[in-house]
């Protein structure tokens, strides 16, 4: 819950900075969310996340006469309630899987497999932007550098910690946290780009936020929690 909250602040303060009202808002609607997927209950959840959208719609919408930036308030705080507040706990949700922390394990490490790919293929041979607007120094060969790599970090993960785990699925699931975790990095560009900021926040000096060094595994956390139950965990409610 706390890495949900600073993460939720982090992201208040760029998506409403002089909106102090509009960032409590942010803040208790997401935690109320990430507090309901905590508890692991279908029922909790839907709950939480209606009651989060329903007032995420209804309280910009009170709180100014101009439609347009009305609307723009409301896909930001929806946004926010979902993006932090509904990813940040599932890496909980694995965790608390049979050998829980050996698939957190297996997901951070598969993950910094494909940062790590991505890294030195896009040093080595990038030449062609990926998405400019977005990220200027991201390449097509640094994004299958990053493919290569998770597959590459699944694959030894599974060799040492999972050996029960086929190949195939090591390989799908390498290359499922590669893609999220690519676009989960995209998207806080993205993010930052319109918030006009370097950093989503100062938690970590020269490091930035909590959003900074989640972002590729905000997008990562949930797809894994999905993919693990689909192919390797029955159990998975």
């Amino acid at each position: 819950m706390s890495v949900a909250a600073v993460g939720l602040t982090e992201y208040a303060g760029m998506a409403f900075p002089e909106d102090r009202p509009a960032r409590w808002a942010l803040v208790v609607l997401g935690l109320l969310v990430a507090a309901s997927v905590l508890t692991g209950t279908l029922a909790w959840t839907g709950a939480a996340i209606s009651t989060a959208v329903i007032a995420g719609l209804v309280f910009p919408l009170l709180r100014t006469d101009d439609l347009t930036l009305a609307l723009n308030r409301v896909a930001l705080l929806v946004l926010g309630v979902l993006y932090v507040g509904f990813f940040v706990p599932h890496i909980a949700l694995l965790r608390e899987q049979p050998d829980g922390w050996r698939w957190v394990l297996f997901t951070v490490y598969t993950a910094m497999g494909s940062d790590s790919g991505a890294y030195f293929a896009g040093r080595a041979w990038g030449r062609h932007k990926l998405l400019p607007a977005v990220s200027p120094s991201k390449t097509v060969e640094g994004a299958l550098g990053g493919l290569v790599g998770g597959i590459v970090g699944a694959l030894a993960v599974r060799t040492f910690a999972f050996p029960d785990v086929g190949w195939p699925h090591a390989v799908v699931l390498g290359l499922a946290v590669a893609v999220a975790g690519m676009a989960g990095d995209l998207f806080e560009s993205v993010l930052k780009r319109w918030a006009g900021v370097k950093d989503s926040g100062r938690l970590f000096p020269g490091h930035g936020g909590m959003l900074d060094r989640l972002d590729s595994l905000l997008f990562v956390l949930p797809v894994a929690y999905l993919l693990f139950g689909w192919l390797l965990l029955p159990s998975v409610p």
